[in-house]
């Protein structure tokens, strides 16, 4: 492993806490856990990390789960509406949401576990899903440029990413239950750490 699963979650809920105080859907924020992370990854462990957009497909205990849109020619595409984002780092593949796919796989009833695999270990073709935990990425570095072009220079993006990295503790130390952050009025309000229990990983 890259990091150990213990920071691994201490980052997930960081960044979960925050996308809820803003009122964010954490089984929706794929930009702000793959941005966030990569940022805690170069400012805590000095290891080089870049968010990653585009299809993304993974096999969770049997359950298929897709993020991509259908094209006119029956292939799929991973450069519309329904992408996803991820954090290469070091030849590892991490997917910071991916406690979240509870929610965002309800239906299926996945449950909370940390992804962070070898890049090497990913399989070959989407068609090739054949076991629990095997994971497909296609980058679409065109679609994800614009797309984080206009949100990465939100002012409130920046501010969160610092909080992120600023909140993060490595074990063993302490992370703080909660923190405090100032809303548009300057008016502080206290977020607590909160964030799905992990199974295990996939």
């Amino acid at each position: 492993m890259l990091i150990k699963q213990t920071d691994y979650h201490r980052i997930y809920r960081v960044i979960n806490s925050l996308v809820v105080n803003e009122g964010g859907n954490p089984a929706y924020a794929c930009m702000y856990f793959s941005t966030f992370g990569a940022f805690i990854l170069e400012h805590h462990y000095k290891i080089q990390a870049t968010p990653k957009g585009g299809l993304a497909a993974y096999n969770l205990d049997g359950s298929m789960l897709l993020f991509a849109d259908h094209r006119d020619d029956g292939y799929v595409t991973g450069a519309g509406e329904n992408f996803h984002c991820w954090t290469e780092a070091d030849g590892w593949a991490i997917d910071f949401m991916a406690p979240a796919f509870s929610e965002t796989a309800n239906p299926l009833g996945v449950p909370s576990k940390m992804f962070q695999r070898p890049i090497s270990e990913m399989v070959s073709s989407i068609n090739d899903l054949n076991h629990s935990g095997s994971f497909f990425y296609q980058s679409e570095p065109e679609a994800t440029a614009a797309r984080f072009a206009d949100w990465q220079n939100l002012p409130v993006i920046g501010d969160l990413a610092s909080i992120a990295v600023k909140w993060f503790r490595r074990s063993p130390k302490q992370m703080l239950p909660s923190i405090s952050v100032g809303d548009q009025k300057g008016n502080l309000k206290p977020v607590p750490l909160i964030g799905n229990p992990l199974a295990g990983s996939w």
